[in-house]
């Protein structure tokens, strides 16, 4: 069975205990459901891979079963091999699909991870962009010493010494979320900085988090709307931000 999905999330990529790095990824089918397909091998998203697709795209790909893989509604396991990218979405198309299905957090929590556990928030107005620890780091550095059969490190990513927070409001209220974010593209963007200050041309870590405060704090909000994906972890009833969905100036000058 295919179904055909734009995808409005990637999420940072997950180690597995068979030292695979798996992707999760979510967005809305062309039936108009929440989807969340998962796993999907990283080597997926290299510029080589035929497959090669990214976010506000419409890709097309074969279920492995119609029903959930999980006890949350919405996911799904593919065949990833037969991974198609389609098209490219425009902003205007994402914006049409997503300001009609918005929430608050607390609404989506309050159905219950097994009736929603993927939805769309508008934030009111966004406070911070938080560091914080990665408690896994040291797990996923020893993890990476180890090595394949064919002598090379076992894990091919490098982890994130920090992930990132937002601090927002999204109702009338006013009531404070503070919600891990995994987007993939949040997490490379501090890997990118952190590999421009260990090369010296950033001086400390506090101005690598400034650099990633300054795109996703202030940047990206600069030309209109944003939305925050959010979605549940599998093993914790706790809802992440899995995808951050903007206009970029090209999709402006699209309309």
């Amino acid at each position: 069975m295919k179904e055909r999905l734009l995808v409005l999330a990637k999420a940072a990529p997950e180690a597995s205990q068979k030292y695979e790095e798996l992707i999760c990824v979510a967005g809305i089918t062309d039936k108009g459901e929440w989807r969340r397909i998962y796993p999907i091998p990283w080597e997926l998203f290299l510029k080589t891979s035929a497959s090669r697709f990214r976010k506000k795209w419409w890709i097309e790909y074969e279920l492995a079963s119609d029903k959930p893989s999980d006890y949350r509604p919405e996911s799904r396991k593919i065949k990833f091999e037969t991974i198609k990218p389609v098209r490219e979405a425009s902003f205007k198309e994402i914006d049409a699909l997503l300001s009609q299905r918005v929430q608050t957090l607390d609404e989506i929590g309050e159905k219950g991870v097994k009736i929603q556990s993927l939805g769309v928030v508008q934030p009111r107005e966004v406070l911070d962009f938080l560091p914080s620890d990665n408690p896994h780091y040291e797990k996923l550095v020893t993890m990476g010493k180890q090595q394949d059969l064919f002598g090379q490190s076992a894990m091919k990513l490098n982890p994130p010494k920090f992930k990132y927070r937002y601090r927002f409001k999204d109702d009338a209220e006013g009531k404070i979320h503070e919600n891990l974010c995994e987007d993939w593209e949040a997490v490379m963007l501090y890997i990118n900085c952190e590999r421009m200050r260990l090369a010296g041309r950033y001086p400390d870590e506090k101005t690598v988090h400034e650099k990633v405060r300054q795109k996703m704090l202030r940047d990206i909000f600069k030309q209109g709307k944003v939305y925050f994906i959010v979605g549940s972890h599998y093993r914790f009833p706790t809802f992440m931000i899995v995808g951050v969905v903007y206009p970029k100036k090209e999709d402006m000058k699209r309309g």
